[in-house]
């Protein structure tokens, strides 16, 4: 692997140049949506006029604040989440900088801990939820979430007071398709064996995306991607994994760094912070409306059932970016994750591909175990 790449300079020293963005945007009257889940659209928060950010929690140190009022036993990612909008919403500084910036909170109606904290957010924040159809695969979900789509688009410029036109919708969606083809243009370097970069790097970049401006991040992925295609592969192989599983926020990187400490590389991820935030594209022919609600229900979270699109996702993946071994990572507490475990698990038997399972939260006391876990699978697969 490469010991250092120019370009990720630029996501390292990016972060304080868009916080100051947004500080200017709000001064000027621009509202500032925080989102924390891929199913909100951009391109309608975009369309209206608006700026967005990324709320998803990854640091240990705003749960406590959330345990004031949610129960220890539920999702990390969850408590991190809401205890990082409570702290900042009643004047603390446990929360990044940016968490404090919010006009609106933009929620979804997905797996249950998420839902009913959502009934305690606007008492601190401005709330809108989306809701969800549960079988997407269904004839009626594509109608349903279209209708709740229309019903979010009426909510944005009621907000902002912008009206979101068919053609500022169609420049959104051509604007945030250049995004995933980036993405899909970094994520085929990785296929190359061994991969320029390594996998915690690229989580961190992926962790960037909702936070910068879609151009700022563009322009980071094109600068890493013209380096990538110019530097040569290491000399050293390692075993290629799959990091299948719950969402990587920023703050947790926990689980790729141990694999690739311990002699491992991470060729791809299948998370929220991973393939499913850009693998599918949105139809630019089609109306937009019908175009988004069929795009943003082909993501394969495990809120969904039956999630057979999960399954086949995971093993699209394993096939191009011939994996050797998944390490299938869950939060603690996080039942569909873990359920769906099983199916994944079967699925990859039938193809001869080992699967690690690791649950875990953000700590560090599990790391040392976590460790010798990972250096034996990894041992196993050489």
């Amino acid at each position: 692997m490469p010991v250092s790449l120019q370009s990720l300079k630029y996501f390292e020293e990016i972060y304080p140049i868009r916080i100051a963005q947004l500080q200017q945007e709000r001064a000027e009257g621009k509202k500032i949506i925080g989102t924390l889940c891929l199913y909100v659209p951009d391109e309608i928060i975009f369309a209206a006029g608006a700026d967005r950010i990324i709320l998803c929690g990854g640091k240990t140190e705003t749960i406590p604040r959330a345990e004031e009022s949610l129960p220890r036993n539920i999702c990390p990612l969850v408590k991190s989440s809401f205890g990082a909008l409570v702290d900042a919403c009643c004047g603390g500084d446990l929360a990044c900088p940016h968490v404090s910036l919010v006009d609106a909170v933009v929620a979804e109606a997905t797996c249950d801990a998420k839902k009913k904290t959502y009934e305690l957010l606007p008492r601190y924040q401005e709330t809108y939820v989306l809701d969800l159809p549960q079988k997407p695969e269904s004839p009626q979900a594509r109608a349903y979430f279209l209708s709740e789509l229309r019903k979010f688009g009426k909510y944005m410029q009621e907000l902002t007071g912008n009206p979101i036109s068919t053609t500022a919708l169609e420049k959104e969606i051509r604007a945030e398709n250049e995004t995933r083809r980036l993405l899909h243009r970094l994520f085929a370097l990785r296929k190359r064996d061994p991969p320029p970069i390594q996998g915690s790097d690229v989580l961190r970049i992926m962790q960037r995306q909702f936070f910068l401006a879609p151009d700022q991040f563009r322009e980071g992925v094109t600068r890493l991607c013209d380096e990538l295609e110019h530097t040569a592969p290491g000399p050293q192989k390692a075993p290629r994994i799959l990091v299948a599983g719950c969402p990587m926020p920023a703050g947790n990187t926990k689980i790729p760094d141990i694999i690739e400490q311990k002699g491992g590389v991470v060729v791809a991820e299948e998370s929220c912070t991973g393939t499913r935030s850009f693998w599918d594209l949105v139809d630019e022919k089609k109306d937009p409306w019908v175009a988004l609600a069929e795009r943003y229900l082909k993501i394969p979270c495990a809120c969904m059932t039956p999630n057979d699109q999960r399954i086949a996702r995971i093993a699209e993946l394993v096939e191009a970016y011939r994996v050797e071994g998944v390490v299938y990572y869950t939060l603690q507490f996080c039942h569909a994750y873990n359920i769906e475990r099983t199916r994944v698990q079967q699925a990859l038997k039938e193809r001869n591909i080992p699967l690690l399972s690791i649950e875990s939260d953000y700590g560090e006391a599990d790391v040392a175990q976590i460790g010798v876990r990972v250096e034996a699978f990894l041992e196993m697969l050489a």
